[in-house]
């Protein structure tokens, strides 16, 4: 029995690691599988420091954070954001999300995104809370001005660490409750949230986490990969 316990520990302890266990099928090499775009999104992070003071957050969470986006600072496309953030100013701003929900900017963020987030944000943080936090809480109601000024918000990426770090303050508000067996664990379920949905509760969000959605190409892809994986590799990487 002391020697089955010493071998689950290692085996536990090298797949902490990245190690994986004899037999199973190893992790996709992410950094090889998408090339210059992955050295590209550590570039931005790199070059933009100043991203993980501004989040405001425990280092944990800041880390954690930054791997829940690295996929989204994969996929940019400085072009392809430029169109999406014109259909937003038009569709968006005169019509309402049913009309244009485009993901921009280069953590990916979709209006729908901002607009349960700041919902949230009011509904579940006292005023006590949001004045320790540092954001007021955001402007109800549904109308063109409104719809305009989360359309500029969304365009600066300042605002989009901000919503990033309010993201992760209303997940752990929402998911208080919810088990994780470790912090890999939990980036997964964050990550799986934050590119899927965090609304719909835990057990659609877990139903979610191995689903193989995610790609970089603009029409139909050739391969797609897990999302929370892609994220999980940078989050082993950056530790």
């Amino acid at each position: 029995m002391a020697a089955a316990a010493l071998a689950a520990a290692c085996l536990a302890a090298g797949t902490a690691r990245g190690f994986q266990a004899p037999g199973r099928t190893p992790a996709p090499d992410y950094r090889a599988i998408f090339g210059a775009r992955y050295a590209d999104a550590e570039r931005f992070l790199g070059e933009h420091a100043w991203i993980v003071g501004a989040l405001e957050l425990p280092a944990a969470d800041a880390h954690l954070a930054l791997a829940v986006v690295f996929p989204e600072l994969i996929r940019f496309g400085a072009i392809q954001d430029e169109i999406q953030m014109r259909g937003l100013k038009v569709l968006y701003v005169l019509y309402g999300r049913n009309h244009g929900n485009f993901s921009v900017g280069r953590f990916q963020m979709k209006p729908s995104f901002a607009e349960q987030v700041e919902s949230d944000y009011a509904r579940l943080f006292t005023p006590r809370e949001r004045a320790a936090i540092g954001i007021a809480a955001f402007e109800r109601g549904d109308t063109a001005a409104l719809r305009e000024r989360r359309v500029r918000r969304l365009e600066d990426l300042a605002w989009q660490v901000r919503y990033l770090r309010l993201f992760v303050l209303v997940m752990g508000k929402r998911y208080r409750l919810a088990s994780f067996a470790g912090p890999e664990d939990r980036l997964r379920f964050y990550a799986t949230a934050y590119n899927a949905g965090y609304a719909g509760g835990e057990a659609a969000i877990r139903r979610k986490m191995d689903r193989r959605l995610f790609h970089t190409a603009l029409f139909q892809p050739a391969e797609t990969y897990n999302y929370a994986d892609v994220a999980l590799s940078y989050y082993r990487s950056a530790r």
